[in-house]
């Protein structure tokens, strides 16, 4: 792995892209690990109109991610587009820091926070850059790409939360930082990625999209996206009870909330290169399975804690698990369609909308009838019963069926 992270450090290409990436991924982690507070606690939300308001968050993030995806394959300058979503996402935290509303978060939450997703662009960029490569070395490039999304959340929830806890500031300026950091982002994009051109060979219009939105309705390549899903719905249904078991349930502080978050993704880096060169043994779908094992261990783990250090005393099992779970689909999905690294991305955001409208199913009706910690325990059954679908269907349904 030592010569991959070399490789990508001097491209200079993949060197912006994983940089991007990393600022990115701080602009979510400055807001995403409080936004269940910030709904409920500050802003009034009931636990079901919160499960609402991601829900249909994430219908609007998969239809502008597997358009943007499919988009990416035939399309000019991508250094444009992705100007133009950050934009997007420049004016919707500045709305919601200055206008501190439910129905403002909700609107911004909803529309404008999932058309500034730079993710799946990156993805399809980076895999364009290592199209040559074999795919086991490809993925091994993703994964070095995805950890700096981790490296984010290492420093930025807790530094968050302790210049707001000991600074006497309101939760909701998160927002504010979000907007700054979406100006950093612009600025790399602008001053040191290189314009690309369309290429030659992939052909634009209607006609390729809705042919590439019918290869994404293939029997196969669906019951694969739906066992990931659910496999990884989890890892959003825990960035929804986790601060709420800490701060609600066990009483502990925003520090301690943030703590967890930055512990978690300080694990997950050294783990998701573990499990890169370790998926070239095992293959995806048994990696993902392990990975959902572990993180089943770590939710139960939390359902059974009393205090506090209980739960972070979890965080190297929940880091190894989450790394498989986060950094394995991408490689698989785009390994399904060679040679068109933004119909393979495209599947990503779809992943996420099902996984995102399952944890936020999951945690509507599991916090209706029992507490949040019970709701650890529905997840950790999730999982599981997600990996055994998985391994059948790869068992029973192989992707030859395609041809």
């Amino acid at each position: 792995m030592l010569s991959t992270i070399r490789f990508v450090a001097h491209h200079p290409v993949l060197r912006v892209y994983g940089l991007l990436m990393f600022v990115a991924s701080c602009a979510s982690a400055a807001s995403q690990p409080y936004r269940s507070l910030m709904a409920i606690e500050t802003l009034h939300m009931s636990e079901q109109m919160f499960a609402l308001m991601m829900l249909l968050a994430t219908l609007t993030n998969v239809v502008f991610g597997v358009t943007i995806g499919i988009v990416s394959d035939f399309a000019g300058d991508r250094r444009r587009l992705m100007s133009i979503l950050v934009i997007v996402g420049l004016l919707g935290s500045s709305l919601l820091w200055m206008v501190q509303t439910a129905w403002m978060m909700a609107f911004v939450v909803i529309l404008l926070i999932p058309l500034a997703n730079l993710t799946p662009l990156i993805y399809a960029g980076t895999r364009k850059e290592t199209a040559a490569m074999p795919a086991g070395d490809a993925g091994a490039v993703n994964s070095v790409v995805r950890t700096t999304m981790s490296a984010s959340w290492v420093a930025i929830p807790v530094g968050v939360a302790a210049v707001l806890e000991f600074g006497g500031l309101g939760v909701m300026n998160v927002w504010g930082v979000m907007a700054l950091l979406y100006v950093v982002c612009l600025g790399l994009i602008q001053l040191f990625l290189p314009s690309t051109r369309r290429d030659t060979n992939a052909t634009g219009g209607l006609g390729s999209f809705f042919s590439a939105l019918r290869e994404l309705g293939h029997l196969p390549v669906l019951l694969r996206l739906v066992a990931i899903s659910l496999l990884t719905s989890v890892n959003w249904l825990n960035g929804y009870i986790q601060p709420l078991v800490i701060k609600t349930t066990l009483g502990g502080s925003l520090a301690d909330t943030g703590f967890m978050a930055s512990g978690i993704a300080l694990m997950e880096i050294p783990f998701m290169l573990g499990w890169a060169a370790g998926m070239r043994r095992l293959g995806p779908v048994k990696t993902l399975a392990a990975g959902s094992l572990l993180y089943a261990v770590f939710l139960l783990g939390v359902a059974r804690a009393g205090s506090v250090w209980q739960v972070h005393a979890l965080i190297p099992v929940a880091g190894a698990g989450a790394a498989a779970i986060l950094s394995v689909p991408i490689s698989y999905f785009q390994d399904m369609f060679p040679g068109r690294p933004g119909l393979g991305t495209s599947l990503y955001p779809i992943q996420t909308f099902l996984g995102t409208g399952a944890a936020a199913g999951i945690f509507a009706v599991s916090t209706h009838f029992t507490s949040y910690q019970g709701t650890a325990v529905v997840g950790a059954c999730v999982t599981l019963a997600a990996s055994v679908l998985l391994l059948a269907v790869e068992r029973l349904v192989p992707m030859e069926a395609r041809a």
